[in-house]
């Protein structure tokens, strides 16, 4: 599948304005026509809300329908989540565009990008809404690149209708159930076009385009793989010195780190660690290219076994086991309950809970609260079994 991308377009400004290098690397890729399983679920999803959107329907119209061979079938699954953002951009009434091709050669020649939903409202607000239907890792709107140059490429299209003063950058990804908003004025968002995104461009266009690693820049960038300053910089962090708080470090001393050291070493090593997958998976594209990598070869991987035909196995099986063994039942989703009950169902209420998430590290700089650790608690477990 190819969907025709700009050199510099907005959903990589948060790449080639940090990193101006990264689009010359990026151009000596071999050109790919596969697309990831991730990247034809996303452009399903997409396809969905604009379908419904535009023909004024639910997502559950097209429950099964492909709509096109190279995209997935709805499934219950999408219809669901999808239906979460149909539902937050009809919500908000005033005057929308779906999928509009934005033009940003004004700030960033030859740019172009296509925003998934505008909408005007009455009280002077554009809102610039983005469907992110991945669930791997959450996108705010505050100062986000991509969505902000939605936004001045749906200014330049339409502000000669509308009478905008203040514009609303929204991120919704409903599988990780979160609609991030940010409030920009007309005049900042200019601002920052002519003092950022414009001065950011013309130095990704230079022959002499430096190359900064970093982890925003660095998370998603395809050339990381190829990449010398990465690697070196990578290689100096797991084989050499850790740059840390105080004296150098050696990996040998890792046990004896401080809190403080500990802290340095964090954010480094989630670029490392995706950096070495990088060059993993940018290897086995050469060597399925047929190109030679010393020392390494192509294998066949592990794999488990499938039905042919689920449906023609499912049949056999009933006639020899019956229906009840052949057979298992999924409980409807939670969200096609409540769309079908109402939120303010008693049945929602009583079957259904939020358990807690599983605690994991994150920096200071995260919006979710701090989970706050009672260090006396096993003392009072403690206290019991000693009284008793």
């Amino acid at each position: 599948m190819s969907i025709a991308h700009a050199k510099l377009g907005p959903s990589g400004a948060h790449r080639w304005m940090l990193c101006p290098g990264s689009v010359g690397l990026i151009a000596q890729l071999p050109v790919g026509d596969e697309s990831s399983a991730f990247a034809v679920e996303g452009t399903t999803a997409h396809a969905l809300a604009e379908m419904a959107l535009a023909n004024d329907k639910d997502a559950d119209t097209y429950r099964g329908v492909r709509f096109s061979e190279e995209l997935f079938k709805v499934d219950d699954e999408m219809v669901d989540y999808v239906q979460m953002y149909l539902d937050y951009v009809r919500a908000l009434g005033g005057t929308r565009f779906t999928e509009i091709r934005v033009d940003l050669s004004q700030w960033v020649p030859d740019s172009f990008g296509t925003a998934d939903n505008v909408v005007f409202t009455d009280d002077g607000v554009m809102h610039v809404i983005d469907l992110k239907y991945g669930k791997g890792v959450p996108v705010h709107a505050e100062n986000n690149p991509q969505g902000m140059c939605y936004a001045l490429g749906a200014l330049a299209e339409y502000d000669f209708l509308f009478d905008i003063e203040t514009v609303r950058i929204v991120i919704h990804q409903p599988r990780l159930d979160s609609v991030s908003e940010w409030d920009i004025s007309r005049e900042d968002l200019l601002s920052w076009a002519e003092t950022e995104l414009a001065p950011a461009a013309a130095a990704a266009q230079s022959e002499d385009a430096p190359v900064v690693p970093g982890d925003k820049q660095c998370r998603f960038c395809e050339a990381k793989p190829i990449c010398r300053a990465l690697a070196e910089r990578n290689m100096s962090l797991a084989s050499q010195d850790f740059e840390v708080v105080g004296a150098p470090v050696t990996p040998v001393e890792l046990p004896n780190l401080s809190n403080e050291e500990i802290a340095a070493i964090l954010p480094q090593l989630d670029l490392l660690t995706k950096w070495a997958t990088a060059v993993q998976g940018h290897a086995k594209g050469l060597l399925e290219l047929g190109e030679e990598v010393p020392g390494y070869k192509l294998v066949e991987g592990r794999s488990q076994r499938k039905w042919i035909d689920e449906e023609a196995a499912g049949k056999a099986l009933a006639r020899k086991l019956g229906a009840k063994e052949a057979y298992t039942k999924k409980v409807i989703t939670i969200t096609k309950a409540e769309k079908l009950l109402g939120k303010d169902s008693r049945i929602m209420a009583d079957h259904t809970e939020k358990p807690e998430g599983k605690p994991t590290v994150a920096p200071v700089r995260d919006k979710r609260p701090a989970i706050v650790i009672d260090v006396t608690s096993d003392f009072d477990d403690l206290d019991v079994a000693v009284a008793a």
